[in-house]
């Protein structure tokens, strides 16, 4: 080794190796925070959901059928002990349940029905209410309400009145035609009596692209209505007579229940919907007002001076908040589709439907 080498020693050589440590930036903790927020809040509310789900099912399996059916009442005005009961009926008419991923909400057929023995079950209770927003719907359930409502006055001597609000038609003026009296908001549409069977033939486009039904019938008059063959004269006959049938049936209720001649009724029944002011001249309800007015004749026809108005309503549980919060986000986008009414629309059979209007509230 020469001198040169053994003087030369590296500039660093005994010296301890020391360690930078790289601070922290205001921004990332402010980020590490917010994420652990949101986690915790996530964590919190699956955890709250969760818990709901198996108190609700707990509630639910451990209730009496009774107890599932009550109704309860939010207080309107009044301090009376004598009441008025307020039904709301909205949105389509269908005997069918509405099915979410969570809960399984019962048919509007059903919650009138257990609203009207909870009406007639309570002494207290004087007359009904009825607030309509509906277009119709099915022509069996729009039946069915009408003749709960009828046997409901008949069996408890109570009065009913009916205040429409933005639109009662065809099935929605069905069953208003059961009340004692009608009152419309002055912006109401109304009427629209008679019958729609939605019938789509697609036959002639089907064959354009070569596609053939091979569907086998028992018999000429089986495949009637099917949108894939052409609809013969006797067919639309068939179905003619039906609907014609049906139609009878709407003009004898509202002849009935408006105490019109049934010529009259067939002069106003071709369809048409009415303003409120239309429907007055028409002798299709009784006035114009608004809700405050609706009460008032109320209390007058049953003869009573104080009421306490009270709303019927159903409460919810965790879980059914939980789905009710979810569809009102969804109903916020700016595309909002509701499977179960298009289906109700696009169903081949009579319907006592107004299909101006499809949305519900």
């Amino acid at each position: 080794m020469t001198d040169t080498q053994t003087n030369i020693k590296p500039p660093y050589e005994g010296c301890q190796p020391v360690y930078i440590k790289k601070v922290r930036g205001v921004g990332f903790w402010i980020a590490v925070g917010l994420a652990s927020f949101f986690f915790l809040c996530t964590l919190s509310l699956f955890v709250l959901f969760i818990g709901s789900l198996v108190i609700s099912k707990a509630f639910v399996t451990g209730s009496t059928t009774e107890e599932k059916k009550h109704v309860y009442e939010t207080v309107v005005e009044g301090s009376s002990e004598n009441k008025v009961a307020i039904i709301s009926i909205k949105g389509i008419l269908s005997n069918e349940s509405a099915e979410s991923l969570f809960i399984e909400k019962p048919s509007i057929v059903e919650i009138v029905k257990q609203q009207l023995e909870q009406a007639a079950g309570d002494t207290n209770v004087k007359a009904v209410l009825f607030e309509v927003d509906s277009p119709g719907g099915g022509i069996t359930a729009s039946d069915i309400i009408y003749n709960q409502i009828t046997k409901f006055k008949t069996d408890t001597k109570k009065k009913v009145v009916v205040y429409m609000q933005d639109v009662a038609a065809s099935g929605g003026y069905y069953i208003s035609s059961a009340a004692d009296a009608i009152v419309a908001h002055p912006t109401t549409i109304t009427g629209s009596i008679g019958v729609i069977m939605p019938l789509v033939n697609v036959a002639e486009l089907i064959s354009r692209y070569g596609i053939k039904d091979n569907s086998i019938a028992s018999g000429d008059m089986k495949e009637i209505g099917s949108p894939f063959k052409p609809m013969t004269t006797e067919e639309s006959l068939v179905l003619k007579d039906i609907i014609d049938e049906m139609y009878m049936q709407f003009v004898n209720v509202v002849s009935t229940g408006r105490k019109l001649d049934i010529e009259a009724v067939k002069k106003l029944a071709d369809g048409r919907i009415y303003t409120g002011k239309q429907a007055l001249e028409n002798g299709l309800v009784d006035q114009l007002g608004y809700l405050e007015d609706a009460i008032g004749l109320t209390k007058k026809l049953t003869g009573l001076t104080e009421a306490t108005i009270v709303r019927y309503e159903k409460h919810y549980g965790l879980a059914e908040l939980f789905g009710l919060m979810s569809a009102k986000l969804l109903q916020n986008n700016t595309i909002k589709l509701d499977i179960s009414q298009l289906h109700e629309q696009c169903e081949t059979k009579p319907m006592y439907l107004w299909t101006g209007r499809s949305g519900s509230k």
